[in-house]
């Protein structure tokens, strides 16, 4: 039998800030998201006052993520760290 797997070298960890301050966003963002085979994990942490949004994607970018996300009225950008 013939495991497949997937080095974390080819996942890419996007750290954007985000207008993502509620559950109810988080919930509206999970519906989003997890239609999105390219999207691995996401997190947001609504205590940040950032709204710091991390997602493991294997070929998205930042910029895919925020035109995704402005569909459904959220603004994010890139943090540099």
């Amino acid at each position: 039998m013939e495991t497949l797997t997937t080095s974390k070298q080819d996942l890419n960890l996007l750290i954007l800030k985000s207008n993502i301050k509620t559950k109810k966003d988080v919930a509206i963002v999970n519906q989003v998201f997890s239609k999105i085979n390219a999207i691995r994990r996401w997190t947001v942490d609504l205590d940040d006052w950032e709204h710091v949004l991390k997602v493991e994607t294997f070929i998205l970018s930042a910029t895919n993520i925020s035109v995704i996300l402005e569909q459904f009225g959220y603004k994010c950008s890139e943090l540099n760290h």
